[in-house]
C-alpha cells in the first residue's frame, strides 16, 4: 500500500509542474487586499493556515465565500486556488482560502477535522474583517467539493460530528457551490480504488468508512444547503458522480441546481475549468453563474 501512494504522490507531482506553469502565466486582479497565513490552530504547520481576501475599497459588510481547494486529497495548498479566490474577490465578496493536511499524512476524516477547525477559527475572526456572517457560501472542486459537501452534511447533525470527531464551528451556509465533486468515493474500479486508499481506517472500532458516499451523510442529516453542482463536457474526472450526486439531492428532496457546461466555442471543457482559468471567458461565465446563485440564496 505504501508503494501505491508513492507511485501516486509522483503523479501529483507532474500535477504540481503544469500547474505552476499556468499560474506564471497568470495576472491576478487588481485591488484586492490579502491578508495570508493566519493560524487556525497552533500546530505550525504549512497546511494549518489560511488566507482572506476582499476588495480594497469595501465599506460595507461583504457576503462571504469560504473555499476548499481541490488535489486528489494528496496535493496542494491553499495556494492553488489564489487566483480564483481574488477573481472570486473581485466580485465583491470577501473569500477565505484554506489549506488542510493531506494524504498520506493524514486521511480524510482527519482532513474534515482540519477543515471544521478552519470553520471555527474563521467564525471567531470574522468581525475582524468586512464580513456579513448572515451571508455564507462554501465552495470546493473536486476533492475539495467532496470535502465541502461531507463538511456541509456532518456540521448540520450532532450525531455525524460525534462520529467524525469535528468541531461545532457555528457557521451557517446559506448555500454551497460544488464543483465536480468526488462525493461517491467507494465507488467502482479505478475511482474508488484511489478513493478508499484516501480514506483509511479499515478495521477501526468506530470506523467512518460506512459513510465514504454522501447519500449515507445526507440520510443521516438534519439538513443540507441548497446547491449548485458544476460540471462540464470534458470533466472525465467528475461529470458521472456530479450527475449522481445531482439525482441523489433531488431524491432528498435538497434544492439542488445542475449547470452542466457543453462544449465552449468547439472545445470541451475540463475538470474544474473555471477554478484553473477563471479569467478565461469561460471561466467568468462560471463565476457569473455562482454569484448568481449565491445571491439568490442570501
Amino acid at each position: 500500500m505504501n508503494a501505491l501512494y508513492k507511485v501516486f504522490g509522483k503523479f501529483w507531482d507532474g500535477v504540481k509542474v503544469n500547474d505552476d506553469k499556468l499560474h506564471a502565466t497568470q495576472v491576478l486582479p487588481k485591488g484586492i487586499k490579502e491578508v495570508n497565513n493566519i493560524p487556525y490552530t497552533e500546530s505550525g504547520s504549512e497546511y494549518h493556515l489560511f488566507d482572506v481576501y476582499y476588495p480594497e475599497n469595501a465599506k460595507e459588510k461583504l457576503p462571504v465565500i469560504i473555499d476548499i481547494h481541490g488535489g486528489g486529497w494528496m496535493y496542494a495548498t491553499k495556494d492553488l486556488n489564489k487566483i480564483y479566490c481574488q477573481y472570486l474577490a473581485a466580485r465583491g465578496f470577501i473569500v477565505f482560502n484554506l489549506s488542510y493536511r493531506l494524504v498520506p499524512e493524514v486521511m480524510v476524516p482527519v482532513q474534515l477535522q482540519d477543515i471544521s477547525r478552519a470553520l471555527k477559527k474563521i467564525n471567531e475572526m470574522m468581525d475582524s474583517f468586512p464580513c456579513d456572517r448572515e451571508k455564507i457560501m462554501l465552495t470546493g472542486d473536486s476533492a475539495g467539493g467532496q470535502l465541502a459537501a461531507f463538511t456541509a452534511a456532518i456540521s448540520n447533525s450532532k450525531k455525524l460530528r460525534e462520529h467524525f470527531d469535528t468541531t461545532d464551528h457555528g457557521l451557517h451556509f446559506s448555500c454551497l457551490t460544488l464543483t465536480s465533486p468526488v462525493a461517491f468515493m467507494n465507488s467502482s474500479f479505478p475511482m474508488g480504488l484511489y478513493c478508499r486508499m484516501m480514506w483509511g481506517e479499515k478495521g477501526s472500532k468506530r470506523s467512518t468508512r460506512r459513510y465514504m458516499n454522501i447519500d449515507e451523510l445526507l440520510f443521516e442529516s438534519e439538513s443540507f444547503p441548497p446547491s449548485l453542482l458544476v460540471t462540464s463536457s470534458g470533466d472525465t474526472l467528475g461529470l458521472s458522480q456530479t450527475k449522481l450526486l445531482f439525482k441523489v439531492m433531488l431524491e432528498s428532496s435538497i434544492e439542488a441546481k445542475l449547470l452542466n457546461f457543453p462544449k465552449f466555442e468547439g472545445k470541451n471543457l475540463p475538470h474544474v475549468f473555471g477554478v484553473l482559468e477563471p479569467y478565461s471567458k469561460a471561466g467568468a461565465i462560471y463565476i457569473d453563474k455562482m454569484c448568481e446563485f449565491f445571491s439568490g440564496h442570501m
